[in-house]
C-alpha cells in the first residue's frame, strides 16, 4: 500500500501539494478492504486531520443512489422504466420543449454565451435576455425514467445551457441547479426525449417519483430502504436536521482552485447545507466510510438492495447512436477523456476510447490498460469526487475531495495515479 500512500502524501502535502484533503477508499469483490485512507484535512488551513468519517457534500454522486432507489420502486412493480413520468408527476404533465426565441437571427448568440461558460465566467442576466417570446413544441413520446437516469430526456442543467440561461433571465428566474429546491430544476426541455444527450436535472425527477410513489420524502425512503440495510449512519439530503439533537459532524472544507495552487481562503460551497428539497441529483452529505458500502453491494451482485438483473441493467449502455454522440461530445468538451487515457497516448490529442452511458454513469466499451475493464461504470461529484465499480476485476473504489472548480485537471491527474496503483496493488495480491 505504500506506493498509494505516497501518491495521497504527495498531493495533500501542505508545502507543495495542491490537495488539502483527499480520502481514497477501495473495495474487492467479497468486502474486503484494499486500500482505506484519508491525507490532509478537512480544513483548508490543514488545522483538522481528514479522515474517511468526515461529513462531505458529495454532489451528482448522489445520482448513483438515486438510480438505485429508482430501481428498487421498478423491482416493486409501482413502476416500469419505459413509462411515461408525467402520468405521475404533475409537475411535468405541462412540460414543452424549448426551441428559441422569437426574432433571434441564429446560433451565434449561444455559442458567445458557452464560449463564456467554458472558460469559467459569468453570464449576466441583463445582457443575453431576449427580446421575443420563447418558441416552445410539445414533447413527442414518453418521458421516462430509463430517459431521466441515462440523461436523454430533454432536460439539461439549466446554468450551462444558453437557452435555459436565457429563458430564466426573460422570466426573472432566481432559482437554479444549485438552489437546492425543485424550482431549480423546473423548466423546458432542450430536446425531444430521447434524441439527444445532455447532462441534466435528471435524477432529481426520478426522486419526485420515489416521493410520490413511496408517499416519503426521498430522505426517509433512502434511510429506510437503502442506508439502514447497509448500515449507513452518515448519508442524508439534511445534515442537520439528520444528526440533531447531537452537532453535525466536521464537514470537509471546499477549497478554490486559484492557478496551480489552492486559494488561501475556504471558499463557499456551491450547495446549501439545509437545502429545501431532497434532490436526488446533486444534494446528499456524507461519508467515503458509507458510500463506499453502497458500491461494494453493487460491486458483489446487488444484495442486499436489489437482484442481480438489476443491477446488470443499471450498468450497461443505454443510449442510442445520436445521444451516444453528444455525450462523446460533452465529455470532450469537459475534458473527461483524458482521465481514460491509454499509455503512451500523446496528451495533445483529443482522441477518447469508446464510451457509452448507462443509468448510472460512463461505461467504458474498452479496458484501460493497467485499471479498469470493459464494462467497468463510473461518475463523479463537481468538487471533483470520482467512483468506479470494475466487476470484471472486482474492483470498487472512491476518491472525496472537496475543490473547486468542477473538472481540476490536478484533482484528475491524482485520481489517475491512484487507480493504476491500487490496479497493480490488487494484482500483486493475486501473484
Amino acid at each position: 500500500m505504500a506506493e498509494l500512500n505516497d501518491i495521497l502524501k504527495r498531493y495533500t502535502d501542505p508545502a507543495t501539494g495542491s490537495v488539502h484533503g483527499a480520502t481514497f477508499v477501495a473495495v474487492d469483490s467479497k468486502g474486503n478492504d484494499l486500500y482505506r485512507a484519508s491525507f490532509g484535512s478537512s480544513k483548508v488551513d490543514r488545522s483538522e486531520p481528514l479522515t474517511p468519517d468526515t461529513l462531505t457534500w458529495i454532489a451528482s454522486q448522489s445520482k448513483l443512489v438515486t438510480s438505485v432507489a429508482g430501481m428498487q420502486l421498478v423491482e416493486k412493480g409501482l413502476i416500469t422504466l419505459d413509462d411515461d413520468v408525467r402520468d405521475v408527476v404533475p409537475a411535468l404533465k405541462d412540460i414543452k420543449v424549448l426551441l428559441g426565441f422569437e426574432g433571434e437571427d441564429g446560433p451565434a448568440e449561444d455559442l458567445e454565451i458557452l464560449k463564456v461558460l467554458r472558460s469559467g465566467g459569468n453570464v449576466h442576466p441583463e445582457k443575453i435576455k431576449p427580446k421575443g417570446a420563447p418558441i416552445y413544441e410539445d414533447v413527442k413520446g414518453k418521458i421516462t425514467l430509463r430517459l431521466l437516469m441515462s440523461h436523454s430526456s430533454g432536460f439539461a442543467y439549466d446554468i450551462s445551457h444558453p437557452k435555459l440561461l436565457k429563458w430564466s433571465a426573460q422570466r426573472g428566474r432566481t432559482d437554479n441547479m444549485l438552489s437546492g429546491s425543485m424550482e431549480g430544476s423546473t423548466h423546458p426541455l432542450i430536446f425531444q426525449p430521447g434524441t439527444s444527450w445532455a447532462y441534466s436535472p435528471g435524477l432529481d425527477w426520478v426522486g419526485q417519483v420515489i416521493e410520490i410513489l413511496t408517499k416519503q420524502d426521498l430522505d426517509t425512503y433512502m434511510q429506510e430502504n437503502i442506508w439502514k440495510p447497509l448500515h449507513a449512519t452518515h448519508m442524508t439530503f439534511h445534515p442537520t436536521k439528520h444528526f440533531s439533537p447531537n452537532p453535525t459532524p466536521q464537514l470537509h472544507e471546499t477549497a478554490v482552485r486559484s492557478g496551480s495552487s489552492l486559494a488561501s481562503q475556504p471558499g463557499k460551497s456551491p450547495w446549501p447545507l439545509e437545502a429545501r428539497d431532497a434532490i436526488g441529483g446533486a444534494g446528499l452529505y456524507g461519508t467515503a466510510n458509507d458510500y463506499i458500502k453502497l458500491l461494494s453491494a453493487l460491486l458483489q451482485g446487488g444484495s442486499p438492495l436489489l437482484k442481480k438483473s438489476s443491477v446488470d441493467e443499471l450498468f450497461r449502455p443505454q443510449l442510442g447512436e445520436a445521444s451516444n454522440a453528444a455525450f462523446r461530445a460533452w465529455i470532450l468538451m469537459a475534458g473527461g477523456h483524458r482521465l481514460f487515457r491509454q499509455t503512451g497516448d500523446d496528451a495533445t490529442k483529443d482522441e477518447m476510447m469508446p464510451i457509452g452511458h448507462s443509468l448510472v454513469g460512463q461505461v467504458n466499451l474498452e479496458d484501460v490498460v493497467g485499471r479498469r475493464k470493459k464494462g467497468s461504470v463510473g461518475w463523479g461529484g463537481l468538487p471533483n469526487l470520482g467512483w468506479v465499480i470494475d466487476r470484471e476485476s472486482g474492483v470498487a473504489a472512491t476518491v472525496f475531495t472537496q475543490i473547486i472548480p468542477p473538472g481540476d485537471p490536478i484533482c484528475r491527474e491524482m485520481l489517475v495515479e491512484l487507480e493504476g496503483a491500487l490496479y497493480r496493488l490488487k494484482d500483486g495480491k493475486k501473484e
